[in-house]
């Protein structure tokens, strides 16, 4: 939907619109629907009346709301954007202009429809078939660079992997409650998905990978680093975070500090992946392409949660906890958390990695456009590309009108000036 001019806003708006939903329908649905952060925080905000034991909203509600949002959304798309074809350019009203002028703007008209042929248009699957869609993205899968990018975006989750699905269960084991992940998500999460990807833009202008690479140093060492001292603190407070005001102070510097971190390094890699994906888009596939792109980056996110979820429950050995008569409290001894062992190790997979693909993730940065291209347009035509043949024949067609009509246009007014006056020029 966005023109040749504005496609590098694209990811940005992207970034800012899935940080939003994450923090709606992950974060935000905790936070609501927690009981204790609902009658301390929400119901006091909006005037509503107490209900100790019940949260502002419920799963089902919750999910129906956002339902009708997505149609009312989605409707408001549908209804009030407009694609405005090439072609369009050509059937303005002219009637009323003299023979020559009609030439002039005909000829202006058509430079114009060739220029968004040429620049902004690319193919789509509904234009071009399923089965033609797939030979081009097989096509595709075949460029060295683009398995290459498929290494990078298929490995370099998984020495993230902790961080970003054990930490924060790790942590509500610890004590973390959900009123502080209510107070957490509008005052730091939120804020820095939207600016962070906003700000990113002016540092990084039209270097995204150098961007992913910046931030995937500090997701690596100092995103983990901070966790742990997070989780450290968690474990010795066990989630009684009064007491004294030093005690206080290092519960919530941790616990803001690996928050901010981690939420910042993520929009930053994000917005740096979708910005490069939209930069080599080829146009004899079009959004399929930055499709097949956003799958290996998706598949590459997925395999490492279920892989280290799986790992922290086999190498996890539960405490023996038994009731002391004398005291009246339960004791628990032996178990082993592997938690902190295998943070240490991915932390160290992450750094080998970096040592690794740093240099190729830098080699396919500098590489020309021409090497994402499958060159499909430019090969001969067989007899089911008809749909791309009629594209090609309407620009061949387009330039020849224009240079034929521009053409008698100059013979005419030389040679009868009586029939093309100033006046009507």
């Amino acid at each position: 939907m966005l023109s040749k001019k504005n496609r590098g806003r694209g990811p940005i708006c992207n970034s800012i619109g899935q940080n939003i939903g994450y923090f709606l329908s992950f974060v935000g649905f905790l936070a609501l629907n927690d009981a204790e952060s609902s009658e301390m925080i929400w119901r006091p905000l909006l005037g509503l009346p107490s209900h100790p034991d019940q949260g502002l909203v419920s799963l089902g509600g919750f999910i129906r709301c956002m339902g009708i949002f997505m149609l009312v959304i989605t409707a408001s798309v549908a209804i009030f954007k407009r694609e405005v074809l090439p072609a369009a350019i050509l059937n303005n009203d002219s009637s009323d202009m003299p023979k020559s002028s009609k030439v002039l703007l005909q000829s202006d008209r058509l430079q114009h429809a060739n220029d968004a042929l040429d620049e902004d248009h690319e193919l789509d699957a509904s234009e071009i078939g399923l089965k033609e869609t797939y030979r081009r993205l097989w096509a595709a899968c075949k460029l060295p660079s683009v398995q290459w990018l498929f290494m990078i975006l298929l490995t370099y989750r998984l020495p993230t992997a902790l961080n970003d699905n054990v930490k924060f269960l790790k942590a509500v084991e610890y004590g973390l409650s959900k009123s502080t992940t209510a107070l957490l998500s509008p005052t730091v999460i939120l804020p820095l998905g939207i600016l962070v990807p906003i700000l990113a833009t002016k540092v990084w202008h039209g270097h995204p990978l150098r961007q992913f690479m910046t931030a995937y140093k500090f997701r690596v060492t100092l995103v983990p680093l901070l966790d742990a001292l997070m989780l450290y603190v968690l474990h010795q407070q066990m989630g009684h975070h009064g007491g004294s005001l030093r005690k206080l102070l290092l519960f919530w510097t941790s616990v803001i500090s690996s928050t901010a971190l981690q939420a910042i390094v993520g929009s930053l890699q994000f917005n740096a992946q979708m910005t490069f994906f939209a930069s080599r888009v080829d146009p004899a596939i079009g959004g399929s392409y930055m499709t097949l792109l956003n799958t290996a980056a998706n598949l590459g996110g997925t395999y490492p949660a279920s892989f280290v979820m799986w790992l922290v429950g086999a190498l996890t050995r539960p405490a023996t906890c038994i009731l002391d008569n004398v005291t009246g409290k339960e004791v628990c001894t032996g178990g082993f958390d592997p938690y902190f062992m295998l943070q240490v190790a991915f932390s160290l997979l992450g750094c080998l990695w970096i040592v690794v693909f740093g240099r190729r993730v830098d080699y396919i940065a500098h590489l020309p456009e021409d090497s994402w291209r499958t060159h499909w347009l430019d090969k001969k035509k067989d007899d089911g590309d008809g749909i791309l043949n009629s594209h090609q024949d309407l620009l061949n067609e387009s330039r020849n009108m224009t240079a034929s009509r521009s053409g008698s246009f100059f013979y005419d007014a030389e040679a009868a000036p009586s029939q093309s006056t100033g006046k009507d020029l």
